[in-house]
């Protein structure tokens, strides 16, 4: 017995031994390909050895913290033991994905405000969070006439919540039926007010046993395929509000597809093996009914993450701009996504761009209103002086006319300034009837696809996604990040100027 025990003992021994040098021969080589994790990763940087943070032991603190990110199989690691907790005991560690029956997945914001819980974790009583909503709604409908005098339409969407779509699948809780549940306050409010909206809760819990598709894939919270379908419903509503005109979607019957792409909240439990039963995807063929003489909507949209899932429309054909303010704090502008803080642009010109603004949340986000974006843009507008929206207005009228912006892309690129600057000069040019700068500007293609590599590689070096896949590729061909980075840019021009895009 004891010798058994003697070997039993070296054979945990090595095997120990051969992780751990295996772990250091990935991390030296990175001769195995890895599945990076998914959710969002904040990467914790080297620390400096100084013997101050040597003494107070802060340098091995942050050493330990370094080393455990960065060790070699760290991924496969993690993967592992997830699984282990999802199979075993059906639990996991992300901190807002909660599981529900028959491996179906729910935010757990979304659970709790179905049981009428969520609510009071944000107001001390039911009556503050109707005095709030209260005060939000007379700003929406305040902010909807002051835009109507710009000609700008303001409306909103109720998003489909996937706990109110599909409840049989929920963890069971205790409920609370004292509170009401927010989106459904909001849609009786604004329809009782006039504000014009749209509850797609609602809608999908009507329609739900009359598909032949799930409204929701079991392991992700937002729409996927059904969005096309929530979306077509939007522009249509929209098309009845008196502006621009959306053009005619045509969807195809639904065909059936299998993907091993591990998205949205499957994605972030980082397991080993797929949800059973998520892989299989539903897909259609999408056409524009285009009318060329009309002009295309310009949209903002303000809101939660429902809204991305609208790149899987032909966006170029239906709108002629589209900017996405992603719970009121940053931007996604144009369709190229370029993303910037909302406290770097011109709020103002950015709502006077505009042919429509759409407030969007699902439902279980309603507690929070607009996200303070009706507050805020009524005040915005009452301390803009009439000078200084006569200059948005000029500014995004320049912005539109595509030769005039083009020159002026040159312009700011010889001279070293910002676009923006420029924009703002070229507009005091016309209202102080100055020599504009557009009149000694000569394009030319080298000038243009030089300008535009540096539009994309800025655009792409603000996207830590994006950054990552590039340097996965650069890791897989053996070359540098900026190699790598150079080589796609020149493809997406080459795209660009086949499909007449370039500018």
């Amino acid at each position: 017995m004891r010798k058994f025990r003697v070997k039993y003992d070296w054979v945990l021994f090595g095997l120990l031994m051969v992780f751990l040098f295996l772990a250091l021969f990935q991390k030296w080589t990175g001769l195995f390909p890895i599945r990076p994790l998914g959710g969002v990763i904040e990467p914790t940087p080297k620390p400096e050895l100084t013997l101050e943070n040597y003494r107070n032991m802060q340098y091995q603190r942050q050493l330990e913290a370094y080393i455990s990110e960065n060790f070699g199989l760290r991924e496969p690691v993690i993967r592992t033991y997830n699984q282990y907790l999802w199979t075993a005991y059906h639990k996991t560690y992300c901190s807002y994905i909660e599981p529900g029956k028959k491996g179906w997945l729910y935010y757990k914001s979304a659970v709790s405000d179905y049981y009428g819980k969520e609510l009071l974790g944000h107001f001390k009583t039911t009556e503050d969070a109707i005095t709030r909503a209260e005060t939000e709604l007379a700003d929406m409908n305040k902010l909807r006439q002051v835009l109507k005098g710009y000609g700008i339409e303001f409306l909103a969407f109720i998003a489909p919540d996937k706990a109110h779509v599909y409840p049989e699948y929920l963890p069971r809780h205790d409920a609370d039926t004292t509170t009401p549940n927010m989106a459904d306050y909001f849609d009786r409010r604004m329809t009782e007010t006039g504000f014009p909206h749209i509850n797609m809760t609602s809608w999908f819990m009507a329609m739900r046993d009359t598909v032949p598709f799930p409204l929701f894939p079991k392991a992700d919270s937002h729409w996927e395929y059904t969005a096309i379908y929530g979306y077509d419903s939007l522009f249509r509503f929209m098309n009845t509000l008196g502006g621009p005109q959306f053009q005619t979607l045509h969807i195809g019957p639904p065909e059936t597809y299998i993907s091993d792409k591990v998205i949205g909240d499957e994605s972030v439990l980082n397991l080993l093996f797929r949800v059973r039963g998520n892989n299989v995807k539903y897909k259609s063929e999408i056409t524009v009914e285009a009318d060329a003489s009309q002009r295309k909507p310009r949209v903002l949209f303000v809101g939660d993450s429902f809204i991305w899932s609208i790149v899987h429309l032909p966006i170029r054909e239906l709108m002629d701009e589209m900017e996405i303010w992603y719970y009121n704090n940053s931007a996604v502008i144009g369709f190229d996504k370029t993303k910037v803080d909302l406290k770097d642009i011109n709020r103002l010109r950015h709502i006077l761009k505009a042919d429509y603004v759409v407030f969007y949340a699902s439902g279980h986000q309603w507690w929070n209103a607009t996200f303070d974006f009706a507050r805020k843009t009524l005040k915005l507008f009452s301390e803009a002086t009439e000078a200084e929206i006569e200059k948005s207005m000029k500014i995004n009228e320049i912005e539109r006319n595509k030769n005039w912006s083009t020159a002026l892309k040159i312009y700011a690129s010889r001279q070293g300034l910002p676009l923006e600057q420029v924009l703002e000069q070229e507009a005091d040019n016309v209202l102080e009837n100055k020599t504009l700068f557009r009149e000694d500007i000569m394009t030319d293609t080298a000038t243009l696809i030089q300008i535009k590599k540096e539009e994309i590689r800025r655009q792409w070096q603000s996207d830590l996604n994006q950054m990552r896949m590039l340097e996965e590729k650069a890791q897989q061909r053996k070359i540098s990040l900026e190699e790598m980075i150079e080589i796609d840019i020149n493809w997406v021009i080459e795209k660009q100027i086949e499909k007449g895009e370039l500018y």
